[in-house]
């Protein structure tokens, strides 16, 4: 909600020297509205993973370098196409949001993510699997 953020008193900037970057508060809600989205209902390694996700993305050269872009890449993020990334998160996903940034990543570097019980694209079923998390299945 949104007295979760006034509550959580929200830092101009986030720092992760394991990670090498600075985000605005601006890049920060983002990352912390899509694990929001994406896995509201996932315990906190699942909402960390959705988190690490980004950030794998942010390295890979095939992906854009900045949370922004890789966020709102065509058709990569359905909480985008469908405006669920616009609900505010509450303390618990801005605490996921922070232990991603800080260099957590239960998913051991995975680049793609998909809930197989609620996806309609099935495009990802070939890719070679590396982890569940919750009800989330985390691919290279």
């Amino acid at each position: 909600t949104l007295e979760a953020l006034e509550k959580a008193q929200i830092k101009t900037h986030y720092s992760s020297p394991s990670r090498g970057l600075t985000l605005s508060r601006e890049e920060f809600i983002l990352l912390a509205k899509l694990i929001h989205a994406e896995a509201r209902g996932e315990s906190l390694a699942g909402q960390i993973a959705v988190g690490a996700v980004v950030f794998n993305r942010m390295e890979d050269p095939r992906f854009p370098k900045t949370i922004i872009k890789v966020i709102y890449e065509k058709d990569q993020f359905s909480p985008v196409a469908d405006g669920s990334i616009d609900f505010p998160p509450g303390e618990r996903v801005l605490l996921a949001a922070e232990l991603a940034l800080s260099g957590l990543d239960p998913t051991n570097g995975c680049l793609f993510f998909y809930n197989p019980a609620t996806a309609q694209s099935r495009w990802l079923d070939g890719v070679p699997r590396m982890i569940r998390i919750g009800s989330h299945v985390f691919l290279l």
